[in-house]
């Protein structure tokens, strides 16, 4: 299994900020990313302590283009809100029902959140494609349980 050390997120524009909170070990159970000048980051891991945690980012090549940039955000800043705004949960059973959407009281993260300016995001939320994102991580997650019984047969 990958871990988020090896992934393409960790390469992206805060990355090393991810690997602060996540952990360089979480297991990767899903990712879209791009690493590149400007780009994006959504990740499904498995932390250390037997957590599940979603997170999605986007940044930019300059600050009218990258929110935490402009704001001139700190490392430490950044790490506490990727830990503060991220969707933890405790067991798998909970991460089933937040990748079938029928958690609504859960605000459910797209770019740093719908509503924080993220161009990308709104646009993806606005046309449904976070529905293709969680399709795609719940399929993600269905083969990872898969070889993990495998695993530990």
């Amino acid at each position: 299994m990958k871990t988020l050390g090896e992934s393409v997120a960790a390469e992206c524009r805060y990355g090393d900020n991810a690997l602060d909170v996540f952990g360089r070990d979480a297991e990767l159970i899903f990712e879209d990313s791009k690493a590149d000048y400007q780009g994006h980051a959504n990740i499904l891991v498995r932390t250390a302590d037997g957590r599940f945690a979603h997170y999605e980012w986007t940044y930019g090549s300059c600050s009218g283009c990258d929110e935490w940039s402009d704001r001139d955000l700190t490392d430490e800043q950044i790490d506490t809100i990727m830990r503060d705004t991220a969707a933890w949960f405790d067991d798998a059973e909970a991460l089933v029902r937040y990748l079938r959407l029928e958690e609504p009281e859960r605000k459910y993260p797209t770019d740093q959140s719908p509503t924080a300016g993220s161009i990308p995001g709104m646009i993806r939320f606005l046309g449904s494609g976070i529905a293709d994102e969680f399709k795609a991580m719940g399929n993600a997650f269905v083969a990872w349980q898969t070889a993990k019984r495998r695993t530990l047969q």
